[in-house]
């Protein structure tokens, strides 16, 4: 595959991976069809209007014998080739086509025109009479031009070009495409953190949940034999250098490439593999490997599928790739740990089974970028023992907010009068805790579908402000990414609480004993999230909606300046418009 020929292509389409990659499909088809065949690389053009276009009408520029490397006699066909001919295992080459096709179908030029043509009419694409070259023929059709039918697409000139619309005070800033490494950090985070399934459109029955309950068991088995399969062949490439270094020391007269090469042949005996094949999969395995040398065998077990083609051909192995994983490995582990603590009983099959590090809630343990993670209360040693409480910092975590029966009783303040609590305010759909039965899709993360694991993480921030919850996916704005949850209650003064409902039927929602997540987002004075009212069944609830958060930033909110008039400190955001940031 050294044509020179080749690599002009490769240098003219900016593709320095054609060449592999051409090697890799002639190695594919000679191993599938055998070695005796002749391969020819086929070298079409197609006019179009956009880069991804069909094959219809496509030009022959020429061909190149892959075993010479030679381009072979180029001939100018006037039309396109009948498919029925290159139905066979030889491809098309000017050599294959009879005498007699070359002079009949190819002694006729046509025409030189503009680019820019008009499609001819539905009965010239049937026509089996040869295309005349005269000047009456084109005087003819350019006559018919404007005779043509309606549906024919034309160009002009008098098109006017959407305008772009004037950035409002809240646009979001544009952002990049995702590089393919930020699809397999971001594939490795949706794996480990348990999906969000909406199953509302699926038939309920007897029938469908026992399909449900099959496919769910066959799919969790595949996922485990897909970890497998990469655990065992990370682990082959740690024995197979192993390996090479036992051979120099035994035959220290070879070189490292002559022993890399008798370890193959070694491995090739056993497996059954030519050592072509074995190379090719050698580069996959290798990329496993690095996956889990730098993030831990949770990042390569819980990868997504597509990390067979991002280790095959590398193309985000580069640009601190290796850093960015070692910086998350243990706060992978720690999702890992506490979502899918069985996650290391795959391991045992190469003898790399470890204990389990964290335990309990996910959320009870603050991750330090570079280092193990810590538990919640141990970043909390410096305040003093509340009053009435257990020594230390003591928090519970709930997922519905609890009404303190001292202050309510039996009523739950969050009921707005008058309000049907079977209607959606906002949409004007069917609101239902049966899933089957709900119609409001407003956040279905949180209400009305089925609730997952929220994929957000507690962090030690380094701007002095203690913790703070970091995004491990994105959330494209107007998505809900949690609620503020505590226990309801009315009275208290000098500590945060978060106020609901009206004025003659108030209430606060304090987090200082137990709530979730959001007790820990910090505040922005240019926040990327804000606090909003939402009515689910008839009851207020206050969720945090996303402005456009990405993966790996801070979640924050404006805590509005009634807050800060307050307290007597300073704000530590850090943005340039921060309003607070002077205060003694």
């Amino acid at each position: 595959m050294d044509s020179s020929v080749v690599s002009q292509l490769s240098t003219l389409f900016q593709n320095p991976n054609f060449v592999s990659q051409l090697s890799s499909a002639v190695d594919d088809i000679r191993t599938e069809h055998g070695q005796g065949d002749r391969l020819f690389l086929r070298v079409e053009a197609c006019l179009s209007r956009t880069p991804s276009a069909a094959r219809d009408g496509a030009l022959l520029l020429g061909c190149i014998d892959l075993d010479t490397g030679r381009p072979l006699p180029q001939l100018t066909p006037t039309t396109t080739p009948d498919p029925n001919e290159c139905q066979g295992n030889n491809p098309l080459t000017p050599q294959s086509l009879p005498n007699d096709d070359i002079d009949t179908r190819y002694s006729k030029r046509r025409k030189t025109v503009g680019g820019l043509r008009l499609a001819p009419a539905s009965n010239a694409s049937t026509s089996s009479e040869p295309e005349s070259n005269s000047d009456e023929h084109s005087s003819t059709a350019a006559a018919n031009a404007s005779s043509l039918k309606p549906s024919i697409r034309q160009v002009h000139s008098d098109t006017r070009f959407p305008q772009r619309k004037k950035p409002g005070h809240d646009s979001v800033v544009p952002v990049l495409e995702p590089t393919s490494t930020d699809k397999l950090i971001a594939g490795i985070w949706r794996q480990v953190i348990e999906p969000i399934v909406d199953i509302r459109t699926g038939a309920s029955g007897e029938v469908f949940r026992a399909v449900n309950t099959l496919c769910l068991k066959y799919y969790n088995q595949s996922q485990s034999s897909r970890a497998l399969e990469m655990i065992v062949q990370a682990y082959w490439i740690e024995c197979y250098q192993a390996r090479i270094a036992v051979i120099r020391l035994e035959n220290p007269h070879l070189s490292t490439t002559e022993a890399r090469m008798v370890a193959l042949k070694e491995a090739c005996a056993t497996l059954n593999w030519k050592e072509k094949d074995l190379r090719n999969r050698v580069a996959i395995w290798r990329g496993y490997k690095e996956i889990k040398d730098a993030g831990g065998w949770a990042s390569l077990i819980f990868a997504s599928a597509g990390v067979y083609r991002f280790c095959k051909y590398r193309n985000g192995f580069y640009d601190g790739f290796s850093a960015r994983l070692r910086t998350i490995q243990s706060s992978l582990e720690l999702v890992a740990d506490t979502l899918h603590p069985e996650w290391r009983d795959l391991l045992q099959v190469v003898g790399q089974a470890s204990p389990r590090r964290y335990h309990g809630h996910p959320h009870e343990w603050v991750t330090v970028p570079g280092s193990p993670a810590v538990p919640l209360a141990s970043t909390y040693a410096h305040l003093p023992p509340p009053h009435n409480a257990h020594d230390g910092f003591g928090y519970r975590f709930i997922d519905e907010c609890v009404v303190d029966l001292a202050v309510f009783g039996a009523d739950d303040p969050r009921v707005v009068p008058g309000l049907d609590p079977g209607m959606c305010p906002a949409c004007k759909e069917r609101q239902s805790d049966e899933i089957e039965q709900n119609q409001c899709v407003c956040f279905p993360a949180l209400f009305g579908g089925v609730r997952g694991h929220v994929p957000v993480q507690l962090f030690r921030t380094a701007s002095g402000k203690n913790n703070g919850v970091v995004a491990r996916c994105d959330f494209n704005r107007g998505v809900a990414i949690g609620e503020f949850v505590g226990i309801i209650t009315n009275g208290i003064e000098g500590v945060d609480v978060m106020l609901g409902g009206s004025r003659s039927r108030g209430y606060q929602i304090y987090q200082g004993r137990m709530g979730n997540f959001t007790r820990f987002i910090n505040h922005s004075c240019r926040p990327n999230s804000q606090f909003q009212r939402f009515y689910w069944r008839g009851k207020e609830r206050i969720i945090v909606v996303s402005r456009g958060v990405s993966a790996g930033t801070e979640i924050t909110v404006d805590y509005s300046d009634h807050y800060w008039r307050q307290l007597d400190k300073a704000c530590l955001c850090g943005e340039p418009c921060c309003r607070f940031a002077r205060r003694s």
